[in-house]
This record gives structure tokens, sequence and C-alpha cells, in this order.
């Protein structure tokens, strides 16, 4: 019976992983990258100049405020952000209203400012670092809900391919010390089962809190159910479920002198081990202006994230905010800050950045296996025989999409500064890309197709540190010696990535005569 119960679990491991592996890929590679979304972000627009030396909030918040009444006069909304570890910079934001009249949609827009010279910086349009890490959970072209279903679907196999793999190795530590090279098939599965067992926590936490942060998609029923259908039934869930603890109380600030300068003032002594991340003015062009400051706390799930001042009854009241309401929104918040890393320090980023390249190597080896298993009854002379069409699309998902995301970078320092929707070009130039690897693996199979299509991935990344000297003069000296850390960890980064295709495909071609198709590594 425990034999049978095994057998019936691999059969299920090998096709729910199997199923939707490319579209998890994906997910997985491009929600690994989100992790450093603030850093992407800051190469992405070079001219943005990092902040490096201490700084007086007060003054900083002055010269904010004096852009904000040039540029956002009548907005309702402003947003003053301050310097942090990782978004050295100061910005400002501000939300603009629809107006018919002129063809304006109800949009925010968002500036930064030099502290050299206490100028906006000319930044770059961009699809910037978060439309990148959006990837994994929007699929970008596709409607949200759809985009939602998708993945949370995709999810659902990812955790039934994680518990049954669990089953089927009942000696899973033992073969995590296993690995035999050079033996074919045989080494492909340690590698799988290396990168399977070394971050199986991160696997199961990241998976299981993914679906969790989607399940208004995945258990719409259920909220159905006790909160009704609808969207104005739905906005009670998600007031409960949001609900905070929230404590009032009165300030002794003067509702006259109530302004930005006073709230950072009192909210840097009320709470002076916490670091402000910005200040939002709130219902400006009304009476009722409140006043919001942020805490940009990575020690931990912070228990106060924010505060609000407003006029009541004559006076400044603040309300203090919390943690949720409730252990399940409590549990929700816990897993929110676990999947996205919102506490991680750079180290424990970059623990959670390798264990997302594992996850989304785990993939690519599993389908690699999955295949090499079918090769041997394949027809290699039918041109599209069905299993060596799998195979050779692999190839175009497992090394394509890297290679898509170097021509997004690549796009953000070619394409004309000025050129008509340049942000939606970026990502057009990575789809397209992807794209063009799809039909060129598939109409034109090479004996040599892995080794090439990693060549061609180790030539993309460590030409950008150069093709960014080229167009902005950064370059991993500069960046050193400017102490731009970000702009410098990127650089190296892309250079690491390009040695690593390198080797890769200087393994793979040692063992081209015996894989005269090209199509199993």
């Amino acid at each position: 019976m425990k034999n049978t119960f095994r057998q019936s679990m691999n059969w299920l491991h090998t096709w729910s992983g199997f199923l939707c592996a490319w579209l998890l890929y994906f997910i997985f590679l491009t929600g690994t990258l989100g992790y450093f979304e603030n850093e992407i972000d800051r190469w992405l627009k070079p001219e943005m100049v990092p902040v490096t030396d201490k700084i007086d909030y007060q003054q900083v918040l002055l010269t904010a405020e004096q852009h904000l009444e040039q540029l956002a006069t009548d907005s309702p909304s402003w947003y003053i952000s301050f310097p942090a570890e990782r978004s050295p910079f100061v910005k400002i934001s501000w939300l603009q209203l629809a107006d018919t009249a002129k063809n304006i949609e109800k949009q925010w827009h968002e500036k930064s400012i030099d502290l050299s010279n206490n100028h906006i910086s000319p930044v770059r349009d961009t699809a910037g670092g978060m439309t990148l890490y959006r990837l994994h959970y929007n699929l970008h072209y596709l409607p949200t809900t759809v985009a939602y279903i998708i993945v949370s679907i995709a999810s659902m196999f990812m955790l039934i391919g994680l518990i049954t793999g669990i089953i089927i190795h009942k000696k899973i530590f033992i073969e995590f010390f296993t690995f035999r090279a050079n033996k074919g098939l045989r080494s492909w599965l340690d590698i799988h089962n290396i990168f399977s067992v070394l971050p199986l926590p991160f696997h199961l936490m990241i998976t299981y809190s993914g679906l969790v942060l989607l399940m208004t998609v995945s258990m719409a029923g259920v909220i159905n159910i006790n909160y009704g259908e609808g969207k104005e039934n739905n906005k009670k869930f998600y007031y409960a479920a949001s609900a905070e603890h929230s404590q009032q109380i009165t300030s002794q600030l003067s509702p006259s002198d109530l302004s930005p300068q006073q709230v950072l003032l009192d909210a840097q002594q009320r709470y002076p081990k916490l670091n402000i991340s910005y200040i939002g003015v709130l219902k400006r062009t009304t009476d009722d202006v409140h006043y919001e400051v942020w805490f940009d706390n990575h020690q931990g799930i912070e228990l106060v994230s924010h505060l609000t001042y407003h006029q009541q009854d004559g006076q400044v009241v603040i309300d203090i905010s919390g943690e949720k309401i409730g252990e399940a929104a409590q549990i929700y918040d816990v897993l929110e800050h676990l999947h996205e890393g919102l506490f991680a320090d750079i180290y424990l980023r970059w623990l959670y950045f390798l264990s997302g390249l594992m996850g989304s190597a785990m993939i690519a080896t599993g389908c690699i296996i999955w295949l090499n298993k079918r090769l041997k009854n394949a027809n290699p002379a039918k041109q599209f025989d069905r299993t060596y069409t799998l195979a050779r699309l692999n190839i175009a998902v497992v090394v394509g999409l890297p290679i898509a995301l170097a021509v997004f970078f690549y796009s953000n320092r070619l394409l004309p500064i000025e050129m008509l929707n340049r942000a939606q070009w970026e990502m057009h130039s990575l789809f397209i890309t992807l794209g063009l690897g799809l039909i060129i693996c598939l109409f034109h199979p090479n004996k040599h197709l892995w080794r090439n299509s990693l060549w061609l991935c180790a030539v993309s990344f460590p030409m950008l540190p150069l093709v960014n000297y080229l167009t902005t003069g950064h370059n991993l000296f500069s960046s050193f010696v400017q102490q731009d850390w970000q702009m410098f960890a990127f650089d190296l980064t892309m250079l690491i990535t390009g040695a690593a295709s390198a080797w890769a495909a200087l393994a793979l071609g040692q063992q081209a005569n015996t894989r005269p198709t090209g199509v199993s590594p």
C-alpha cells in the first residue's frame, strides 16, 4: 500500500510540476528580481543622484514643498520621500486629478530632487524596477483578475509539486548530499534534488504565502458567501481585513500652526529610534487637511507603521496605527512580510535572492529531466516531433527569459530619451525578445542550441556595464569611488551572471558530440 501511494505521488509530482513549469519559471525568476526592485530601479534611472551624507530633514522638507508648490499647486495629495537605505534619494510625488476637458487621466507623478543643487533631476521615462517586480503576478498584458487567477492556479500546482516531492523522496536528506557527476539523467536528478532540498523551507513559504496573498481570487467563493457578491460587498471584506488597532491621542500642537514642518518635528520627538520614510499631505485643497508620517522599519514587522495628524473639535489629534485587528489579519501580515522580505536587511535579502534563483533552477532542471526521459523515444527525423518541439521550446524559455531581461536593460539605455511611450517599449522589448527566441528555437533547431543560447546569454550580460558606461558615464570604478553601491552592485552582478553563463556553455560544449540534437544538455 505504501509503495502504491508513493507511486501515485510520483505521477502527481511529475505532471503537477511540468504542466505549469514554464509559467512557474517565469514567476519565480521575475519575482526573485523583485527582491532588489529598488536597486534595479536605481540602475534604470541613472540621472538620480544618491544621498551619501546625513541630511537636514527640515531643510529637505522645505525644498520639496517649494517644488511641489510650483509643480502641483492644485493637487489634493502630496508625498515627500526621504532617503532610506535601499532608496537613498529625495522624491516628491503628487496626484493629478482627471480633467476630461483636457483629456487628462487621473494619475500620479513623481520627481527626484538633487540635493547638491536642490534642482529636479531630469530622470528618463522608464518602466522601473517595480514594473519588473509586478511581472510575476500581473503578467503585464493580461487583465488583473485574469492574471491573478492564472498565477493562483500555477501556485497551487507548485504547492502540490513540493508536497509530493517530499513524499516520494523518503531519503530526502541522503539524496541531498549525493551528486553523481557525468552520469547523464542521474546527474540532472541529483542537481534537481539539491536545488529542491537546500531552500525547501523557502519554496514552501514563498508558494503558500503567494497563494494567501491572492486569496481574493483563489478563495473568492468564501468571501462572497460571508460578505456577499459585488464590489460594494467586497469592499466590506477589504475594510475588515485591513482594519488596524488605532490609538488616538490629543497633541499639544496648535491647529493654526499645523504644517509639514511641525508634524515632522513632532513625529521625530515621539519616535526617535524610527526612520521616517515619507510624509503625506492629504485633502490639502479642503479644510480637512490630513498629514501622514510613515516610518521605514526593516528590523521586523512594525507595530507602528504611520501617524495621521488632523484637526478635530478645535484640537490636533494623532491617529497612531498599530497591528491588524484579528488573528487572521495578523497572520496575513506576517505572510506578506515573509513573502516580500519587507523586514530583510541586505544580507537576508541576498539570501532571498539566491533562494529564488535556486527555485528557478529547480523548475528548469525538472523540465530537463522530464524531457530527457522522453527524448529516447522521440523521432529526430521528424521536424515537429512533439518531444523535440517541447525540448526546443524549453531552451527558449529557460535561457531565453534571462536574455529577454538583458534586452529590457539594454532598451533602457539605448531607446531615445524623448521617445513617446518609452516605458511601455522597454517592456515590449522584453516580450518581443522572448517571442523571437521561441520562434527561432522552434523553426531553426540547431545541434548546439543549448550551448549557443548560453553563449548569447554569456555575451549579453557582461556587455551591459560597458553600455552603461558609454551611455551614462557610470562604471564600476566611478560607482565605487562615489559610494554608489547600488549601481556598483548591479554592474558587478551582470559580470558574474555572464561568467556563470559562459561556464555553463563551456561545460555543455564538452558534451556537444554526444548530444548531436542539441536539445538535451
